[in-house]
């Protein structure tokens, strides 16, 4: 450290004094002095390091809508079928728990034994306005579907602070994602042109600049018009890898164009294109090692190393050319060359204003073109391998994935993302069987089950400065005063009551999870507390019917409420315009023929909030108008000038909500095993096994009846339900 006595006592001083230290001391004072490192208010070394289990909620391995009786067993049934081994995993959580969990917990070691994570291509919300909305359809009418509440929370988080917030969120993601990578695996990194300078210089930091392969730009819009500046139609893809000498590389080709042909090749007598190929490709601008940077030129042979034979073949054949210098070349005709091999900008991918590119249809707001996702799976990874998207969406990654043969794990926070790409992924599924190629079967996951210190006290509560008691109570009491329930005090998980029922607030940042429930339910038996209300921004997927079983038993009449979005609204709290709607029910039927029986699903009902739908309308303001869900119906209201109240209820069938539903024919035969230390624990809870679904395509009508299969006396049945908000209700029924 090359630093001067009164520079020592100065630094001294300013410490003591709890000062600053000037800029010019920061490289000489610390390591790593000739990097170029970035900084940004709250950059922290520290990651989370947590392993928390996976729960198995759904396992999907059987994509058939019927399965004919004939077939079964039968030698000449050609179509395609399950592979064993690895299972292709979808993930609901936050995915800093998840990355953590993956690299600590006991699924490391069975991601290893494919290889390791060769692939990771993640697009994360780097758009700082928080306008994910789209419209979903209910029968005739459309409603907008917006973030949840957990996925507004997680979206604060990110962009509450701007760059400085996203910064330190996808810092942390990156230095988990190279900790999973193998040493032959890559990372794609999608992002806008205004953040992609800044991430860039953390992914050098991370993955280090001789690891950096390329900056790719793709067109994703044609003109975009603005009269103050040029029209930004491009995001960027930063592409690197753990080690780029002994990365995964396949060269990707495109056919010709005419420019392309008129340019680079010349025609020989018998009237064929033709070019002439540098064979040790000096002085050519084309990469075959990464996406070439340089003007476009055709694809070349790299290496010289023809056998003599071969050498006297192609001069037999005036194949070999010589230049003026006498240096060889090859002359290569167009039908013989792989194509025109894809530079570093990528053109032709654009959806159009109707959301379509060729066949694809797209639904979600930033879901990106399948197209885009197969070259970057092409060039970086091989049949069989395992790729990874934490930030996967709608599963178009996923998607792309499974049409390629490779194995896959994807990851989201939001319910309505997984409950997309589980519908996208059995289509896929569907077509791979009809063409008679192999699949993998695909799990759904919790990551769960929480311990009881993540619902409050968690690490999201120390990054958003929610530290102590005072922070939780003011939560706690929010969501009272939304329910227009009285605090309750010397209790525990239970926390208010309202109408003689007892009210428990599940954690802010988390689905309300069974642990949780079987809290409430343990606490109410030991205070003799027969009803009670649970309020949750989101449910533990498969929670419903069981649970309210075991309540039961327990003598507590136990009901689960959804707390809305508008919650945060200070204005609708105020004016006490917050509806808590209920979970759903499914009416579901076995129908019995003989020997063999049916499932029919026959009713789904949602939205029954009767007294609080009455406390929001008295509390509108003149001129205001809402949409509200209510009893299987659209309510729109207004209230105009003189504070009449005028009611449009649009009556819906209640098949209108359901976007999905499936069954387990034989609920209760898989239990769900989870690791404690080395040994094995049942948790009590069985994997639903999706047997048989049906769901909304925009080609193909919904079934409600399952086909007849023969009767096997003594089975559960297990009915799951999705609505097209994404949430999902289960009924248990018995032969």
């Amino acid at each position: 450290m090359d630093l001067s006595d009164s520079e020592k006592r100065d630094l001294i001083k300013l410490i003591e004094s709890n000062k600053l230290l000037p800029d010019q001391y920061r490289f000489r004072l610390f390591e790593k002095s000739d990097e170029i490192e970035l900084f940004w208010n709250g950059k922290s070394n520290e990651i989370t390091n947590v392993n928390l289990p996976f729960q198995i909620i759904e396992q999907v391995d059987e994509p058939r809508k019927e399965i004919e009786p004939s077939l079964q067993g039968n030698l000449f049934d050609e179509r395609g079928r399950k592979l064993r081994g690895w299972t292709n995993k979808l993930i609901w959580g936050n995915n800093s728990l998840v990355l953590s969990s993956l690299i600590n917990g006991q699924l490391r070691e069975e991601i290893e034994k494919q290889g390791g994570l060769k692939l990771v291509y993640i697009d994360p919300p780097f758009d700082v306005g928080d306008d994910f909305e789209f419209e979903i359809e209910v029968g005739k009418e459309k409603l907008n579907k917006k973030r949840n509440a957990l996925e507004q929370l997680a979206f604060s988080d990110t962009w509450g602070k701007q760059e400085d917030s996203f910064l330190s969120m996808i810092y942390e993601r990156l230095r988990l994602i190279k900790s999973l990578l193998s040493n032959e695996g890559s990372i794609f990194v999608h992002l806008d042109e205004n953040i992609s300078p800044l991430v860039k210089i953390i992914l050098d930091e991370i993955f280090g600049k001789e690891n950096f392969n390329n900056s790719i730009i793709w067109q994703r819009t044609g003109a975009q018009n603005n009269p103050s500046k040029f029209g930004n139609n491009y995001d960027v893809i930063l592409y690197y890898s753990k080690d780029s000498k002994n990365r995964i590389w396949n060269p990707i080709y495109e056919e010709y164009d005419e420019n392309h042909i008129e340019t680079y090749f010349n025609k020989d007598d018998t009237g064929r294109y033709f070019r002439l190929n540098n064979p040790t490709g000096k002085g050519s601008q084309n990469h075959t090692r990464d996406f070439g940077r340089g003007p476009i030129s055709p694809p070349i042979d790299r290496h010289w190393a023809l056998k003599q034979d071969s050498i006297n073949q192609l001069i037999k054949q005036d194949r070999i050319v010589f230049s003026k210098n006498g240096y060889p070349y090859i002359k290569k005709y167009i039908d013989e060359l792989p194509g025109k091999m894809i530079q570093s900008l990528w053109t032709g991918l654009i959806r159009s204003r109707h959301r379509t590119l060729g066949n694809e249809v797209f639904l979600y707001p930033t879901q990106k073109p399948e197209k885009l996702l197969e070259r970057i799976i092409k060039c970086s990874s091989n049949e069989n391998d395992l790729i990874g998207d934490f930030f996967c969406g709608s599963g178009t990654t996923l998607i792309a994935a499974e049409k390629l043969n490779r194995k896959w794990m994807g990851c989201d926070l939001g319910k309505f993302a997984i409950h997309m790409s589980r519908k996208r992924l059995i289509q896929v599924q569907r077509e791979k069987e009809k063409e008679g190629k192999h699949f993998r079967p695909f799990e759904v996951l919790n990551l769960g089950k929480y311990q009881r210190e993540f619902f409050i006290k968690d690490y999201l509560f120390n990054e958003r400065a929610l530290k102590n008691e005072q922070a939780e109570e003011h939560y706690y009491q929010l969501i009272l005063d939304a329910y227009k329930a009285k605090k309750l005090e010397g209790l525990g998980v239970i926390k208010g009551i309202k109408n003689n029922r007892a009210i428990a607030v599940g954690p802010f940042n988390l689905q309300v999870t069974r642990l949780f429930v079987e809290e409430v339910i343990k606490e109410c038996a030991l205070k003799k507390i027969t009803t009670v209300d649970i309020l949750g921004f989101e449910f533990e997927m498969g929670l419903f019917p069981n649970i309210r079983d075991v309540a039961a038993k327990q003598g507590v009449d136990l009901n689960c409420l959804y707390i809305p979005n508008d919650i945060f609204d200070k204005k609708a709290v105020k004016n006490h315009q917050i509806i808590f709607y209920n979970t759903a029910y499914i009416d579901a039927q076995i129908i019995t023929k003989k020997d063999e029986f049916s499932v029919k699903l026959r009713g789904y009902s949602v939205f029954d909030s009767d007294n609080q739908f009455e406390e929001a309308l008295s509390e509108l303001e003149k001129g205001e108008k809402r949409e509200i869900l209510m009893k299987n119906s659209i309510i729109k209201i207004h209230k105009d000038k003189d504070g009449k109240i005028n009611k449009n209820i649009i009556k819906m069938k209640w098949d209108d909500w359901v976007d999905y539903w499936s069954v387990d024919f034989d609920f209760e035969n898989k239990k769900e095993i989870i690791k404690e230390g080395d040994k094995d624990k049942w948790t009590g809870d069985f994997i639903f096994e999706n047997e048989w679904q049906s769901f909304r395509t925009n080609e193909t009508e919904m079934e409600f009846e399952t086909p007849f299969r023969k009767i096997i006396k003594g089975k559960k049945i297990a009915v799951k339900v999705i609505d097209i908000f994404g949430n999902d209700t289960m009924k248990i029924l018995e032969l």
